[in-house]
């Protein structure tokens, strides 16, 4: 697919962070070190690891960074009362503590049972997903139908964009679109929305007003496959536009974890000039496959044709 070629798109960029670890990292080894044993809210456990950047937001959110990933990638894990989400899993191309690439990183913060929320189905956002015991899927027609009576979703190529793996998961729950559900004493809700795929979601904590983006919108290029998917993204802009509000926090899957939240009417923007013309690209190829790339107000399209 098309898509394998983020991998080597990332490469060529420089990616800063804004959320660093609070403690020091031993290079030379794969070992969590935490301290305090606390993980009620506000008050963060202190992790240090040699792979991910922890950091800590105040409404009960750790900041999972990948800075040594191909993808450059940041996971969430949502703190509640009872049980906590983790959105997204990972890339797993760290070393194995535990025999597992996250969930012995997890289990250092939480004792909570953990929930997993995938932001779409890309290979750099569902490795490791066999770490997790229950799966939450979001209600989209589409999916519901690829389900069998034993709740296995098998996973396809353009599913993963890249690569063979995850082959297959059972799912535990749907939760339905647009509709409150509670983890841990915080509301959430997830909305579809399309554009870099066409099943991506946004997560969206109405307790604590955050949006978590994934791939919709981050600090980096933005890729897309097909022109059509440039016009499913003005809609889903237009859809996070009227469930938040500039109070709202922004949260991308790559690069700088936090995106300005005004960065959402640039992009709609930029898609509308490029839709209509405005906007011209400049044909190039990356790594044998034809591709235009554009630019406008400090952000940058890749589209593959």
């Amino acid at each position: 697919m098309k898509s394998s070629y983020l991998l080597s798109i990332s490469l060529l960029i420089t990616i800063g962070f804004a959320c660093k670890k609070e403690s020091t990292v031993n290079p030379t080894s794969n070992e969590v070190t935490i301290s305090p044993p606390n993980e009620l809210d506000n008050h963060p456990i202190a992790i240090s690891s040699d792979w991910f950047d922890i950091s800590y937001d105040s409404s009960g959110i750790y900041i999972l960074e990948e800075p040594s990933s191909s993808e450059k990638n940041v996971s969430y894990l949502i703190i509640g009362n009872n049980n906590s989400l983790m959105y997204d899993t990972g890339t797993g191309e760290n070393p194995e503590v535990n025999n597992t690439h996250i969930k012995y990183l997890l289990d250092s913060i939480t004792t909570t049972p953990i929930e997993l929320l995938l932001s779409h189905f890309h290979y750099d956002h569902s490795q490791n997903i066999d770490e997790f015991d229950y799966v939450i899927f979001p209600e989209l027609n589409f999916l519901q139908a690829s389900i069998g009576i034993d709740s296995i979703y098998n996973f396809t190529s353009q599913d993963l964009s890249y690569g063979s793996t995850p082959s297959s998961v059972k799912i535990n729950e749907w939760i339905a679109l647009n509709t409150e559900f509670g983890i841990g004493g915080k509301s959430l809700k997830i909305i579809s929305t399309p554009g870099h795929s066409r099943e991506s979601i946004t997560l969206i904590d109405l307790t604590n007003e955050i949006a978590f983006l994934g791939d919709f919108l981050y600090n980096d290029w933005l890729i897309f496959f097909d022109n059509q998917d440039l016009s499913a993204a003005i809609e889903s802009i237009d859809l996070i536009l009227s469930q938040t509000n500039s109070n709202y926090k922004l949260f991308g899957a790559h690069g700088s974890p936090e995106v300005n939240y005004d960065k959402l009417y640039t992009y709609r923007d930029f898609l509308s000039c490029i839709l209509s013309g405005n906007c011209t690209g400049t044909d190039t190829q990356l790594f044998g496959s034809p591709c235009v790339q554009y630019t406008y107000q400090g952000m940058t399209i890749i589209l593959f044709q």
